[in-house]
């Protein structure tokens, strides 16, 4: 499977399981698509706003002391 590659060792144990246990390809894309999910919510739900506006609100000081440390613009 193509999509093999891309994945975490848990979930490639999870899709070893689900092969084992006959899933489809499909079930088994739309059961780590929903994990994902379930795990980015989850991290997501406990940033509190008030730190997401704290970090948008010094991000272009925070670009300014990399510039200043490294020389100039970085490329990625």
């Amino acid at each position: 499977m193509g999509l093999a590659s891309t994945l975490y060792s848990e979930e490639q144990a999870q899709l070893d399981i689900m092969i084992q246990l006959g899933f489809s390809t499909l079930q088994m894309s739309r059961r780590i698509t929903r994990l994902r999910c379930c795990v980015r919510n989850y991290v997501w739900d406990k940033i509190q706003p008030s730190h997401l506006e704290s970090l948008t609100n010094s991000g272009n000081n925070r670009l300014f002391q990399v510039m200043r440390k490294f020389g100039g613009p970085s490329s990625y």
